[in-house]
């Protein structure tokens, strides 16, 4: 299956090319203007315009678990247009490069370039979702355009693979991996000997590695020790061989929400990731270092963090960039007697055939996030909080929530203060951490709201992400926070103390919660049973 415009462009080709982005970028900057910000999206924000100086806000950002790219970048552009605007326009300006790349100066047939701009990836988690990924997505594409040109001259590369590192934390693999892909080269066109082209990579890699260097301080030792996959047994070889041994299991988020829990499904993914790997197997510094970056992320995902969509999606930015770079003649050759080329003619058509297919997957996920925006579902409630509490006069009102993060969108809607239950703290982002109170009671909540009213004089809201029952005790799993656990007698103490304002739901993330108020003078209205929609 070829996936490449086999000569020159027509002018015909560069006009679809660029119907097509023009499209692209139409509907993001409407997707984006209406999009409401999830709890990571401005948790990074925060961090960014933290600390005096950019020495402070570094400070501040260690062990968060990402390098300092993103954070730099924001800041940055804060300082320049000091609006809260720079976090969507930054991510859109971002993704906005990384597809000009793909629809201008890629390989790739007009199909497959529509298969990546309007699918999930492409369209919404990097380019909508203001997060760190999109950078690897420009970084990596940029990479593919400019790496015929100047892997042979200066440190162009090397640049990109330093700042590739400090992106995201699987991204380090990803930079890793094109540096085995262009040694591999080399090595196919120079043999063992060492050539001026091994000391100019030499130098490139060595750029690489003091990028991933830089990472590692910044990433490591983690404040979120709460936040990892844990094995009280230890990491066994049964454990390693299980995360190799089942590809879907460490991608799931690949495959359609249609079909989730689907043991055929399942079965089908790990086929497909498998064999999109093959479409590269005549190109050995292609397919050998694909296959690290599959293995890298599978235990990755399954032994240290695991990994969402956005972490998942990494897989086929590589592979998009893998093959733009073997569809330019790029990667090297087998040695010659081993005839790899002729003899896998069929098994390169297939495995291009099953990387078009996982491609094509991330378009249901596009459609229904589409549908639920026709449907004007939100992607979070973090707006309507910031307006409900402005409709009830409550700009003053200490912020609580169960579990914490609910609260972590909010500064970016409003400015009031934020009382963080489990760390017993004002702030604006929560530390996954088991030195915090892991154990969580309703109580718990309602006495340390009570406190904090009476100390600040100020009204309390108060999220709640559970249902409140009053008729049975109940505990809440909340992940890497904890638990939160409710008794009838908690229940109605808390109900009899507080006014419910709203429930703000439904949204596409889980951050759909029940509004309270603990109001200044100890009264309360009686509480609103059910659940009704949001404002």
């Amino acid at each position: 299956m070829e996936l490449a415009v086999p000569n020159g462009l027509s002018a015909v080709q560069k006009r679809v090319r660029l119907a097509l982005f023009l499209a692209w970028l139409a509907l993001l900057l409407v997707l984006a203007s209406r999009h409401v910000f999830w709890r990571d999206e401005v948790r990074a924000f925060s961090i960014a315009l933290a600390g005096d100086g950019i020495g402070g806000m570094l400070r501040g950002l260690h062990g968060e678990g990402h390098p300092a790219l993103w954070y730099l970048l924001l800041r940055g552009v804060h300082a320049l247009v000091p609006v809260r605007e720079v976090l969507p326009a930054v991510a859109a300006l971002v993704a906005a490069g990384a597809m000009a790349l793909l629809a201008f100066r890629s390989p790739f047939k007009a199909g497959l370039i529509a298969l990546i701009l309007f699918g999930q990836f492409g369209l919404f988690e990097y380019a909508v979702t203001a997060r760190n990924y999109g950078i690897s997505m420009l970084l990596l594409f940029a990479i593919a355009a400019l790496y015929p040109r100047w892997r042979d001259r200066g440190v162009t590369i090397g640049a990109l693979l330093f700042l590739l590192c400090n992106t995201n934390v699987p991204s380090a693999l990803l930079a890793a991996a094109f540096c085995l892909f262009w040694l591999i080269e080399i090595t196919a066109e120079e043999g063992l000997r060492w050539t001026r082209k091994h000391s100019l990579f030499a130098l490139n890699a060595a750029l690489a590695a003091l990028g991933a260097l830089a990472c590692f301080l910044t990433v490591f030792p983690t404040v979120h020790d709460a936040a990892v996959v844990q094995h009280p047994g230890g990491i066994t070889l049964r454990t390693v061989a299980s995360a190799i041994l089942f590809p879907a299991e460490s991608f799931p988020n690949l495959a359609p929400d249609l079909f989730a829990g689907s043991a055929a499904m399942s079965t089908g993914l790990a086929v497909i990731l498998v064999g999109s790997l093959f479409g590269l197997i005549r190109r050995p510094a292609a397919f050998l270092p694909s296959a690290l970056v599959l293995v890298g992320f599978e235990l990755f995902f399954r032994l240290v963090y695991p990994g969402s969509y956005r972490h998942q999606a990494l897989l086929l930015v590589w592979l998009i960039a893998a093959y733009w770079l073997a569809s330019r003649g790029r990667g090297g050759a087998w040695p010659a007697r081993w005839r790899i080329g002729e003899r896998t003619t069929a098994v390169a058509a297939v495995g291009a055939a099953l990387f078009v297919l996982l491609l094509a997957l991330q378009l249901p996920n596009s459609l229904l996030l589409l549908q639920r925006e026709v449907q004007g579902v939100p992607y979070s409630q973090s707006r309507n909080l910031g307006r409900l509490l402005v409709r009830e006069r409550l700009q003053d009102a200490t912020l609580m929530a169960d579990p914490d993060v609910l609260l972590e969108p909010i500064p970016y809607y409003a400015s009031n203060p934020i009382f963080l239950l489990r760390e017993r703290k004002f702030g604006k982002v929560v530390r996954f951490t088991r030195h915090a109170r892991t154990g969580l009671t309703l109580a718990d909540l309602l006495a340390d709201a009570r406190t904090i009213r009476a100390r600040s004089g100020r009204p309390v809201v108060i999220l709640l992400h559970h249902l409140l029952d009053e008729t049975a005790p109940h505990i809440a799993d909340e992940g890497y926070l904890g638990t939160f656990s409710t008794t009838p007698a908690s229940v109605r103490d808390f109900l009899a103390s507080t006014r419910k304002l709203a429930t703000l739901s439904p949204s596409v993330s889980d951050e759909i919660y029940d509004v309270y108020l603990l109001p200044v003078d100890g009264g309360a209205a009686p509480g609103i049973a059910g659940r009704a929609p949001g404002p």
